[in-house]
């Protein structure tokens, strides 16, 4: 048991203005705690006591299991209603609406995203798309160098076509390292610590009680941890915001087994302080009365150990004093030394000494066993969440959300229900009591029409007998006199209308006055809370109230993606704090992947990314509907592919998803424009070709006619030619022989002539050479007195 020491308190909590050493003294936290839970309880200005009570009521209205005794005494006045008999079971109208708002939201698809937002990632963010738009820009010129110098230099990765889609890629693809580990880390986290099932519980509050809270912190042993908070057992201070981001403290209440306590508190309760407090919490909470006989066994295990003991789990914001002493050396420089709090320069120094200090926030956390004076685990928080770009802040550990929060308090809308809803249940109770007490249709029949009617036979009637025969027939015989011969005037036999009457329509009007009375407050209306809808009713219209029934209840929605962004931006934070313990840091090593882990790591020792969250909704029904009209028209117009279709579906982003609609449709507009243009091209080609064939046909068509009447002619002049040459042949044969026989004639005559000259020419010449012969002979014989030459008939001739 720690000292119960007394600090001076603001308001009954104890001063923020002393000493750090004297903030973690364990009195400080226990008188703290002592005040948080005397808010709690209602002694202070909050009154937590009555929400405490509200919001039980508000559970039980919403699960169908309110108090009945009210409706009982509305409709006994006397308080006995034993002689009614009546099923008091609640008509579960409110359970119905809250679970079309729970599991309607509950269906709501979306995405954690991670984006850093530090100097150093914008830098590199803008350093990559600036690269990314030279690549788009000088695509085709890279492409002409690469072919030239045979060296690939054509750009690597996603290269853009366009200002439009370099931005939805920036907007949907683009991401660094360090923003892929941590996403996938704050995913991962999620999914292990069943967020949704937390997130069921979350909504079901924000409907039921208008609240929902979560809390994360950091095991050495499990990593990154989320649980869930119940409202009506939350502590707060005052607060303006809905989202609590102005509280000091915050905490919660519950009870565990002082053998889990031995657990939680380790070595800083000894076994006289469990007894202390099992001797506490004796007859409480459902335990039985302690016994000193059991605190002397020396058993392991104590009688106590299964005693359930209430505790009050809380963190509180404080400042804290950074002081440090900045020291002159002899060598004209200086050093800096940490000091306490309270510490003053010395005066009689020899060397120069100035103190330095900076207050920063911090969270001192501890748990408090209610009842008594014991508190444990107290102290500084570790892992407190500070964001890289303001170390001195910090925040709580807790992350809640209340709609519409004013002083303090709001309307969930069960709340709005609840009067209606108990209308509701009387009209039941009210129909059911009149069914109860309703008579069958009966008749009134007047005996002295009925009595004395003659049968015809001499016999009467008896007014039974008629009942009889009206019963079986419809038909009815009376008398119209009285027994003094008086005519009468009253009808023998009135039907009774007795039943139900009109009683029970009025009390239906009543039950549909209410039920629709809570739609209105609601503004949960017939096409959201699957009624049978009007059949006159158009389509457009029933969608149109759906859309405004989504509006009505969008609160709750924003409420739940507050807390998980938030929630988010806490878990990214504390994942760089799991690298500091080796136990979890393997888990995530194996889920995440070594590299992931390692960024991570490094981003920690760093300390220069800043990540920023998200959450990217996916589209309710009727902006998924306005979509999907979008695309079903372009699709139908043959603006979009198919493929393209199925990847803007997928896109979580309404925004994003309608900007790669129109990327993606002028797209492919300008490919069907170039293909259009290419076939147009071909075409082209295809008639230029299809013309220079039919020219070449009909030139080649006309070169034949003209090789054919030029063979034609040809043939003419070539008949003509032999013909000619024939003749010709013909005429130079005849002329040939004409001169054959000419000049056989003339040979034959120059052949006579020459015959007679040749006998001429001989005798001619036997004369000259007998001459000579003659004249040689003499001219040598009378030189050499030779004999005489031998006559000339003696000597050859020369023919």
């Amino acid at each position: 048991m720690f000292s119960n020491k007394k600090h001076k308190n603001i308001g009954g909590y104890p001063s923020p203005l002393v000493s750090n050493e004297e903030k973690a003294m364990p009195s400080y936290g226990l008188q703290y705690l002592k005040q948080m839970y005397s808010d709690w309880l209602g002694n202070g200005d909050f009154n937590y006591h009555t929400k405490r009570d509200k919001y039980d009521k508000l559970r039980r209205y919403a699960e169908g299991n309110q108090d009945i005794h009210k409706y009982k005494d509305l409709l006994d006045s006397e308080g006995d209603s034993s002689y009614l008999n009546l099923d008091w079971s609640p008509v579960a109208i409110i359970p119905k609406f809250v679970d079309v708002v729970v599991e309607g939201m509950d269906n709501q698809e979306y995405e954690v995203k991670a984006n850093a937002i530090d100097p150093v990632s914008q830098d590199k963010r803008k350093s990559d798309k600036l690269d990314m738009i030279f690549n788009m820009n000088n695509k085709e010129f890279l492409s002409e160098i690469s072919q030239e110098s045979g060296m690939d230099l054509n750009p690597k990765g996603f290269v853009p076509e366009s200002d439009e889609e370099l931005d939805l890629y920036m907007a949907l693809n683009y991401k660094q390292a360090v923003e892929i580990s941590l996403e996938q880390g704050v995913n991962w986290v999620l999914n292990i610590n069943d967020y949704p099932e937390i997130k069921k519980r979350m909504l079901r509050d924000l409907t039921v009680l208008n609240k929902a809270a979560v809390k994360s912190y950091t095991s050495p042993s499990e990593g990154v941890k989320i649980k869930y908070v119940d409202p009506s057992k939350l502590i707060t201070s005052y607060s303006s915001s809905p989202d609590y981001k102005d509280i000091q403290h915050a905490g919660e209440i519950y009870n565990v087994s002082i053998s889990d306590l031995r657990i939680m508190a380790g070595d800083q309760f000894s076994e006289k302080d469990l007894e202390n407090i099992a001797r506490t919490y004796s007859a409480k909470n459902g335990n039985p009365t302690y016994s000193n006989d059991s605190a002397l066994t020396n058993t392991k295990f104590k009688d106590y150990d299964d005693f359930s003991i209430t505790i009050l789990d809380a963190e509180f914001m404080s400042s804290h004093s950074m002081t440090y002493e900045k020291k002159e050396n002899t060598h004209g420089g200086y050093t800096v030394n940490k000091k306490s709090s309270n510490y003053e320069p010395s005066k009689n120094s020899k060397t120069k000494r100035e103190k330095i200090g900076k207050s920063i926030k911090v969270v001192y956390k501890g748990k408090f066993i209610i009842g008594s004076d014991y508190i444990f685990d107290y102290g500084l928080a570790e892992n407190m969440i500070r964001p890289k770009s303001n170390l001195s802040e910090t925040r709580l550990s807790y992350v809640m959300y209340e709609p519409n929060l004013f002083k303090m308090s709001s309307k969930s809308l069960v709340e709005r229900m609840i009067p209606f809803a108990d209308q509701v249940q009387l009209s039941h109770l009210k129909i059911q009591h009149l069914l109860a007490k309703a008579r069958p249709k009966g008749a009134a029949f007047e005996l002295g029409s009925l009595e004395n009617v003659s049968k015809g036979d001499g016999g009467t009637f008896t007014p039974l007998e008629l009942q009889e025969v009206y019963d079986q027939t419809g038909n009815i015989y009376y008398r119209r006199q009285d027994d003094e011969g008086n005519a009468t005037q009253y009808m023998p036999i009135q039907e009774l209308e007795n039943g139900i009457g009109n009683d029970v329509m009025n009390l239906i009007r009543i039950y549909q006055h209410n039920l629709q009375m809570i739609r209105d407050v609601s503004g949960i209306n017939e096409a959201r809370d699957a009624s049978q809808p009007s059949s006159e009713a158009l389509v457009g219209v029933q969608k149109l109230a759906l859309l405004a029934s989504n509006n009505a209840t969008r609160r709750i929605n924003d409420g739940y993606l507050n807390i998980t962004k938030r929630l988010a931006q806490s878990v990214c934070q504390r994942i760089q704090d799991v690298v500091e313990y080796s136990g979890p840091l393997k888990a995530y090593s194996s889920a995440l992947g070594e590299s992931n882990v390692k960024v991570v790591e490094l981003t920690k020792d760093l300390s220069i990314h800043e990540i920023g969250i998200d959450i990217d909704v996916a589209p309710d029904a009727q902006e998924k509907q306005l979509l999907e009209n979008n695309i079903q028209m372009s699709l139908a117009q043959k603006e979009l592919r198919l493929e393209d279709a199925i990847m803007i579906r997928s896109v979580k982003n309404v925004k994003l998803a309608n900007q790669m609609l129109i990327i993606r449709r002028k797209k492919y507009i300008q490919e069907q424009q170039a293909m259009a243009q290419q076939n147009a091209q071909m075409n082209a080609q295809a008639q230029q070709q299809s013309a220079m064939m039919a020219s070449q046909l009909k030139a080649q068509e006309f070169e034949m006619e003209s090789q054919m009447d030029q063979s034609k002619i040809m043939s003419s002049h070539q008949a003509e030619m032999e013909k000619m040459q024939m003749e010709y042949q013909l005429k130079s044969q005849l002329q040939r022989e004409a001169n054959e026989l000419r000049l056989r004639e003339i040979e034959m005559s120059n052949y006579g002539k020459v015959k007679a000259n040749e006998k001429m020419g001989e005798a001619k010449m036997t004369g000259i050479d007998r001459s000579a012969f003659h004249q040689s002979q003499m001219i040598e014989q009378r030189k050499d007195k030779k004999e005489p030459m031998p006559s000339p008939e003696d000597r050859p001739s020369i023919f």
